[in-house]
């Protein structure tokens, strides 16, 4: 046979197995379609292991497929957090700048976090970040990072992330809750004035909404750690309107109340009102 012949024979070989991996995924996903999420998975599994480690275009295109559909399945549908955690770094591993990566990249975080593995999500949102800051949901990420760092007790770093947020995607919707988040990393820490501080500038930056709503009655909250309940009231009067929960801004606000009432001097040569405050207090030390 020609060299020549010989080359298009060998083309056409590798056209007709590429198509026959193709096939294959297509009816991966027609499986898991109709509802056959294992059965799919499986089949997804073997045609990877069949494509071995054959490069090309048409065998990468059929790889990236079958990854992320094994990721999807296991994610989705299967309810096995590893299972989809091994597909999809597996996936952005082998193609880290394909289309089908970049999802990946976006649940990747979120898996270990239930799998308890708080470092492996940070790795995963921070170069989902790294890899496409100009991508849907990158800014989404960052705040992860942020309040994954809080709840760490890293409050140093949990407000450089949230601050990276807010000097990255000034627009970005989810800018108030980096500041807020921010603000309560001082709370969190006890270092109520410079908690009070951050509150109140968020409340300024975000006048008119639920987030400044949410910064006074945090900014309340510190004030009544402080022992300022009067201020405190204040606060809380100016939260109720835009508030999440009115209900549990108004019991905090009833209680700074009552305990003013109680701390009010009263004249001792009126009996009468030595009598009600003393009437008073006891109905409040009671709640």
């Amino acid at each position: 046979m020609r060299p020549l012949c010989l080359l298009v024979v060998c083309a056409l070989f590798v056209c007709a197995c590429a198509q026959s991996a193709a096939g294959r995924l297509e009816q991966s996903r027609d499986l898991a379609l109709a509802g056959h999420h294992r059965t799919a998975l499986l089949e997804a599994r073997a045609l990877l292991l069949s494509l071995g480690d054959e490069r090309g275009e048409p065998q990468d295109s059929v790889r990236r497929g079958a990854l992320k559909l094994a990721g999807d399945l296991c994610a989705l549908h299967l309810d096995d957090a590893r299972c989809a955690a091994q597909e999809y770094r597996e996936l952005v591993k082998r193609y880290p700048m394909a289309p089908e990566s970049f999802e990946a990249r976006e649940r990747l975080g979120d898996l270990d976090m239930r799998l308890g593995d708080v470092r492996g999500a940070l790795e995963a949102w921070r170069d989902q970040v790294a890899t496409a800051p100009d991508h849907p949901g990158a800014d989404a990420a960052q705040l992860k990072i942020a309040r994954a760092l809080a709840d760490r007790g890293e409050y140093f770093a949990a407000r450089g992330a949230a601050s990276e947020l807010q000097s990255r995607w000034p627009h970005s919707p989810l800018a108030p809750a980096a500041a807020l988040l921010s603000a309560s990393t001082f709370h969190l820490s006890g270092r109520h004035a410079e908690a009070i501080a951050a509150y109140r500038k968020v409340a300024q930056q975000f006048a008119g909404t639920r987030q400044e709503a949410e910064a006074r009655f945090e900014t309340g909250n510190c004030l009544v750690e402080l022992g300022d309940d009067a201020h405190a009231v204040q606060e809380f009067t100016q939260a109720l309107g835009k508030h999440d929960s009115p209900e549990v801004v108004q019991f905090a606000m009833e209680r700074a109340q009552r305990r003013l009432t109680m701390g009010k001097a009263v004249d001792p040569k009126n009996v009468a009102a030595v009598f009600d405050h003393f009437a008073r207090n006891s109905r409040a030390s009671m709640h």
